[in-house]
């Protein structure tokens, strides 16, 4: 399933043109907000001259902006711009349509089966971080939610 997946050619990442640490900045920066220099240099394991030289080239190409930092005028914070937010927004919602076409070839007695499935591998994984790390929180939705469609902005695909 993931080569069926992989090779769809409109995944965003595939026409990407930035390097890897770029690319751990802007996920970063889409989950955080903003971050000084010093904390993505940090994040990233990279010298703050490294560091640097790194945001110069994402806001070159218009994918972040610096900014003061409010509590402290002497600190620059980094954050996505509105077109770093556009693609981020791209990347990680690069398979709900994909996902959504191939769900709406389901019978419903076979989403109910993958519903089902979803609950497992959640529960599954949630046990496991918690095993990893008994003080991070479940990760899993509420209870009664749909799994299959809980971490999507988009409507379930029609059932047949």
């Amino acid at each position: 399933m993931q080569q069926l997946f992989a090779s769809d050619r409109s995944d965003p990442l595939l026409s990407l043109h930035l390097t890897l640490p770029q690319l751990k900045i802007l996920i970063l920066l889409s989950y955080s907000g903003s971050a000084s220099g010093r904390e993505l240099s940090g994040t990233v394991g990279v010298s703050l001259a490294t560091m640097t030289g790194i945001v110069d080239r994402l806001v070159a190409q218009d994918l972040v902006v610096r900014g003061e930092d409010p509590r402290d005028r002497r600190v620059r914070r980094v954050e996505l711009s509105p077109s770093g937010r556009k693609l981020m927004e791209g990347i990680l919602n690069a398979g709900n349509t994909r996902m959504q076409s191939v769900l709406s070839r389901l019978s419903v007695e076979e989403l109910a089966t993958v519903e089902r499935a979803t609950a497992l591998l959640i529960a599954a994984a949630s046990a496991e971080q918690l095993d990893a790390d008994p003080s991070t929180p479940n990760p899993g939705p509420p209870p009664g939610d749909n799994p299959t469609t809980a971490a999507s902005p988009h409507p379930p695909p029609p059932h047949r």
